[in-house]
């Protein structure tokens, strides 16, 4: 806070000194206090050695900044006390009474306090457990945040709490300890695997360490796995511990060959494997298994692995393919004798056909197992039946086609792969006949035979034709449903619009017959256009534009009336030439008189400040409008309007006359009639400033103040003296006078000075000094 700064102004006046007034002594530092809270304004400086209960004028320097001048006193023991000051660098103390000025020169340095926030203490942790919360307001109020901002409870460590800025509060670290966990041990260890039943330990409810507590179970099962939970007595960073105890089965070693196998003479054997695929380990004797002789081969387990021995038995036949009569394929007709399936092969091998019996009207395939002997191959006969075949074509056994058409060519081969011979060999696509296809590839395949029949073509006529046009709106032809040849069918559309040009088709459910189409072309109603438009407004004797006889878009056509005048407001119709498709249309020709203003305003001269009446121009057409400019708007009229000029005040703000020229133009319609101009002159007035020398405030209603006069103040300064320099008043509002009076006491009467200082509207600036008599 900066104490506040009251100026006084003397003037050359007698200055009278008190007696007690002592010369060069200098101020000296007494005591000085800091700011109580932070950035507070609580603190204060006390300098003496000055004269008691003496008025100075004090000014000093607080971090670079001028403070005052101030008025203080000094107590009775010649000291004055500064306060409300904040932290900051406080030099250069002045001290003035009357003409005499002290300084002190010393600097003097004011701090805010600093805090140290404060926190609860934080207890060890034991590793794991959930760790405090870092608050972020101090025991003693302040806020901040923290590095870390979260607490490990894996390791110990230090925490930074950081105060919010200006809190005037300083860091502070924060230790906290995680301590680690014990874990109990114990002679047997941590886990045990047996294979079936086996000695198992006893479960002491003291570790190595000396740390007490029980088991749950308490005693280990040696038949099944099972997990034993060790929990302490004593509390604190011990934790529990597990004994898991597996009991494993006895295993039989498994392969994925399994136990035994029969192969034939050859074959692939497999690798006899020193691991099962249950994870067994062991050795086989004999350890390669013999593709040319049976025998059994055994596993025996490695010793501490849970399981037994196991053996794989091989028996090995040699290998012979049967034999038939009618080898193994065979190839007949549909329903012809079809060949007997014997249980016994040529070369002695015996066994079953799958199917048993050989169908004669389904190909199949029929296979022989051995029954005998497992290392005969199976064989398979294959009986092709063949089917009694209708050879087949595209165009089927007939067609009918119209004469002209294209006709099928007669291919030597059917869709269904039979080749044979065609009598006649090409088709007519003039005459009806019978073609024969003979086949010569399939000894199952049936002749057969191609009936062509030809129609003549017949192309239907209608009275309108292939095309018609007409204009939009006018009667469209009625589509018949009959030709004019007898033809009867249907249209698509069924009806001409008469509005939308279309494609109409004919078609007919009777053969040969080919569709028809009718083209409508319908033509819309033309609206003539000009590059004049449908309408002009122009001024009286304009060049009137000419009627011309064809339109923009073609249209061909005369104009009733054929001329335009120029002088009247008229219509003019133009009707097309018959035959267009096209619509009349029309002009409209508007004539506008001049307007002409008949009262022309005075030349007219005025004072700054003079009200102007409004002026209302005189025009020859009532309805016309008028629109005028202003060539100097500075003295208080708008540059341009319309209509009647407006009642103004005057301005002049110059030491010179300013003339404005008001020029009005009238108007109807785009037509401008002439223009006519009057001046207005504003005079200057007297730009003076003047205050009274004499005033009387007695309150009779006559001089009862002093008050500044002049017509230009834009901004004013008015300070007012006694004889002894004193200042009575300041002034700034030229509507505010003086009333003679100091602190609500009247003055008593006598001579008074003024300083005045004045800005004027037009920027001069007016510095006046002069005395003034008060007077009851």
């Amino acid at each position: 806070m900066k104490p506040s700064i009251i100026p006084y102004i003397f003037i050359g006046l007698i200055i009278t000194l008190c007696s007690n007034y002592s010369y060069g002594q200098s101020p000296t530092l007494q005591a000085s206090a800091n700011p109580t809270t932070c950035n507070g304004s609580e603190g204060s400086i006390t300098l003496s050695a000055l004269t008691p209960n003496a008025s100075y004028q004090l000014t000093y320097i607080d971090d670079g900044v001028t403070i005052g001048p101030i008025t203080v006193v000094a107590n009775a023991s010649g000291a004055i006390a500064i306060t409300g000051l904040n932290k900051g660098l406080y030099t250069s103390f002045s001290f003035t009474n009357g003409g005499t000025t002290l300084t002190y020169t010393g600097g003097v340095i004011l701090s805010d306090p600093i805090f140290i926030p404060t926190f609860p203490s934080f207890p060890s942790i034991c590793e794991g457990d959930t760790p405090p919360v870092l608050p972020t307001t101090s025991n003693n109020g302040f806020t901040g945040t923290w590095t870390p901002s979260v607490v490990n409870n894996m390791q110990s460590g230090i925490y930074t709490f950081t105060p919010t800025a200006g809190s005037c509060a300083l860091p502070v670290n924060i230790s906290i300890t995680v301590r680690p966990k014990t874990v109990p041990t114990f002679p047997f260890g941590i886990s045990l695997v047996i294979c079936g039943t086996g000695p198992v330990p006893i479960l002491t409810n003291t570790s190595n360490e000396g740390i007490t507590g029980t088991w749950s179970p308490a005693v280990v099962d040696p038949n099944h796995s099972g997990t034993y939970v060790f929990t302490p007595n004593i509390t604190g960073c011990i934790t529990g511990t597990t004994y898991t105890v597996t009991v494993n089965p006895v295993i039989t070693p498994s392969f994925s060959f399994g136990t035994s196998a029969t192969i034939c003479v050859g074959d692939a054997v497999p690798t006899l494997p020193n691991i099962s695929t249950n994870g067994i380990t062991g050795t086989w004797s004999p350890a390669v298994v013999s593709n040319t002789n049976s025998g059994t081969y055994s596993f025996t387990p490695d010793p501490g692995q849970c399981a037994v021995s196991v053996t794989y038995s091989v028996a090995v036949y040699p290998k012979t393919t049967p034999v038939f009569s009618f080898g193994t394929a065979v190839s007949i007709c549909s329903g012809a004798t079809a060949p007997l399936l014997p249980t016994t092969s040529t070369n002695g091998i015996t066994g079953t056909w799958t199917p048993a019996v050989v169908s004669n009207t389904t190909s199949g395939t029929y296979t022989f197992n051995s029954t005998s002997n497992p290392c005969s191959p199976s064989v398979t006969l294959t009986v092709t039946v063949n089917p009694v075949t209708t050879p087949a074509f595209s165009f089927g056994t007939s067609a009918t086609i119209c004469s002209g058409d294209a006709v099928p060519a007669l291919p030597a081969t059917s869709s269904n792969g039979i080749t044979g011979t065609w009598s006649p060999a090409v088709v007519s696509n003039t005459a009806s006949g019978i073609y024969n296809f003979t086949p010569t590839s399939d000894p199952c395949a049936l002749p057969i035979t191609f009936t062509v029949t030809v129609n003549p073509v017949v192309t239907p006529t209608f009275s309108f034709g292939a095309a018609a046009s007409i204009c939009a709106g006018d009667v469209a032809p009625v589509l018949p449903t009959t030709s004019s040849n007898g033809v009867t069918g249907t249209w698509s559309p069924a009806i001409v619009s008469n509005t939308t040009s279309g494609t109409y088709t004919f078609t007919s459910a009777t053969p040969c017959v080919p569709p028809v189409k009718f083209t409508m072309t319908v033509n819309p109603i033309i609206k003539p256009a000009f590059t004049f438009g449908r309408s002009q407004s122009v001024c009286i004797n304009t060049i009137p534009p000419v009627l011309p006889a064809v339109s923009n878009n073609g249209i061909t056509g005369t104009w009733s009336p054929a001329v335009v005048d120029n002088q009247t407001t008229g219509k003019y119709v133009f009707t097309p030439t018959a035959g267009q498709c096209a619509d009349t249309t029309s002009f409209y020709y508007e004539v506008n008189p001049i307007p002409v203003i008949t009262g022309i305003g005075k030349d007219t001269s005025v004072y700054d400040g003079d009200i102007l009446p409004g002026y209302n121009w005189e025009l020859n057409i009532p309805t016309a409008g008028l629109g005028w400019v202003n060539s100097e708007p500075s003295i208080g009229l708008p540059p341009s309007g319309s209509g009647p000029v407006p009642s103004f005040t005057a301005t002049n703000m110059t030491n010179d006359s300013v003339t404005a020229v008001i020029i009005a133009t009238p108007y109807i319609n785009g037509c401008k009639g002439a223009p006519a101009t009057y001046k207005i002159t504003v005079k200057p007035l007297n730009k003076d400033v003047f205050v009274p020398n004499v005033f009387s405030p007695n309150n009779d209603g006559h001089n009862d103040g002093l008050f500044v006069y002049g017509k230009y103040i834009a901004t004013m300064e008015l300070h007012i003296f006694n004889q002894w320099g004193q200042r009575m008043v300041t002034i700034t509002d030229k509507t505010q006078g003086w009333d003679g009076k100091f602190k609500g006491s009247p003055q008593p009467v006598g001579v008074y000075v003024y300083v005045l200082k004045v800005v004027t509207t037009d920027g001069r600036t007016i510095n006046k000094k002069g005395s003034i008599t008060l007077v009851r």
